[in-house]
């Protein structure tokens, strides 16, 4: 049914919803203002007229949140925007289509997963933990102001590293994978955030933290933690590289252990201590290596099946251990140190971390210098002739 009238409340009241279809209350005082009534009851104020030759309808908001009033205003207003070159309507649907921050970031760690980034875990962590609160609002919305005040929050809270892994990093690349996709037609917010300096880690196990991680982890009761923070620090691998490795990556005969894909992207083939290798073998999962996924460290508690989150265990032992800071990372830092203390070549440290840059290596350039300075030494007390400084 349509109808013009003089819209009122008491009108807008009275009106009945109609058995099927929608009904149309049409305002006889202002051109293309009325009211729409649905067969559930709800009534809307809708502004109807033509756009550039081409018929428009837009919701203006319901009754009685919105009155007769605010509706005919409304209307004027879109008239007035009409006669200077808008279209209220599809600014409206543009807007609605519009994504917000979550459909930005659901899209960027979808993509992560297609392209099988070993991230991916530690990508999904950061968002829920620092970004979930922008996740409902506008991509338009969030501002360069919007993300300084992010990085500058982490940076306090959780130190200066996070923050700009968060910040800098992944909240830049969020926006740049809406805009590559055209999914965000915005300025990346990111762009206005200054990093943070950072200084290079150090931490690593001495000679008496290592006494005291080894002997806690011969105490520890679950075989296959044991076994995974033992080869961790023993071979210096990442901390998801053991984790998702497959007894198909080992080649027991040749003691090796060949990781298929690396944080560089290139696969990394390590040669495995023997007696690191008996310790796997002994592990419940070397009799089964060949059923299901053949995880080294399998666990029915993952929904991935294999160790999963080693945070929670490697705290209760660090602390027992005595050193509460040193984190995961800082066991592959402390094969580096003890190689570099060791005298071997920057370059055979790399190739054991499976740096793909020397840079990476140089941090343990101060440690290799021992070596060398017990070297030069020897051969000032040589080509002096005596034994000074001996």
């Amino acid at each position: 049914m349509n109808r013009t009238v003089n819209l009122t409340k008491a009108v807008i009241e009275v009106a009945r919803p109609p058995a099927e279809g929608q009904d149309f209350l049409r305002d006889e005082k202002v051109e293309g203002l009325g009211v729409r009534v649905t067969p559930n009851g709800v009534k809307s104020f809708i502004f109807e007229g033509r756009v550039r030759g081409r018929p428009r309808r837009l919701t203006l908001g319901r009754w009685p949140v919105m009155n007769v009033d605010q509706a005919r205003d409304g209307v004027m207003k879109i008239r007035a925007a009409i006669a200077n070159g808008h279209d209220p309507a599809a600014e409206h649907q543009a807007a609605r289509e519009e994504p917000t921050f979550g459909d930005l970031l659901e899209s960027y760690l979808a993509d992560a997963e297609a392209r099988g980034r070993r991230s991916l875990d530690r990508l999904r962590e950061r968002a829920g933990k620092y970004l979930s609160q922008w996740k409902n609002r506008l991509a338009s919305d969030i501002t360069p102001a919007d993300a300084v005040e992010l990085h500058r929050r982490i940076g306090v809270e959780r130190g200066h590293s996070i923050a700009n892994r968060v910040a800098v990093t992944q909240l830049s690349a969020i926006f740049n994978h809406g805009i590559k996709l055209k999914l965000f037609k915005g300025d990346n917010p990111a762009d206005a955030i200054e990093p943070f300096a950072e200084q290079a880690r150090e931490r690593f196990l001495s000679v008496a933290e290592l006494e005291r991680v080894n002997g806690e982890l011969e105490k520890e009761p679950h075989p296959y933690w044991r076994a995974y923070f033992l080869a961790t620090l023993m071979l210096g691998t990442r901390r998801n590289e053991l984790l998702e490795a497959k007894w198909s990556y080992v080649d027991v005969d040749a003691r090796t252990l060949r990781l298929p894909v690396t944080k560089n992207g290139k696969s990394h083939l390590l040669p495995i201590p023997e007696a690191i290798l008996n310790m796997l073998k002994a592990l419940p999962s070397f009799e089964r290596r060949d059923q299901g996924e053949g995880w080294i460290f399998p666990s029915t508690l993952s929904g991935a099946g294999h160790l999963a989150d080693p945070a929670k265990a490697w705290q209760r032992i660090r602390e027992r251990a005595g050193c509460p800071d040193v984190t995961i990372h800082d066991l592959r830092r402390s094969l580096g140190s003890w190689l570099a203390s060791e005298g071997h070549s920057l370059l055979l440290i790399g190739r054991a971390l499976g740096h793909k840059s020397s840079t990476s290596t140089q941090i343990y350039a101060r440690l290799a210098l021992q070596p060398l300075r017990e070297a030069l030494e020897a051969n000032a007390r040589l080509m002096l002739g005596d034994n000074r400084g001996a």
